[in-house]
């Protein structure tokens, strides 16, 4: 059950960063393309998700587990 909580709380942190970033392009006025849109992503979320949002999505799920036993 933790591992899927830890699932949960890492695919709502994606999700929250990609919608960010993506409405930071537009609020920006850039007219980019796909391809760039994408690497810039990626080069912003990969190690964001590895050293940030992954450990503290693992945290919170182990958090809510023990408090819910």
């Amino acid at each position: 059950m933790t591992r899927l909580l830890t699932v949960f709380f890492a695919w709502i942190a994606v999700y929250v960063t990609v919608t960010s970033t993506l409405m930071g392009f537009r609020w920006a006025g850039l007219n980019i393309s796909l391809p760039v849109q994408t690497l810039i992503l990626t080069v912003f979320l990969v190690p964001t998700m590895i050293f940030f949002l992954g450990p503290f999505a693992a945290k919170l799920a182990q958090s809510v587990m023990r408090r819910s036993s």
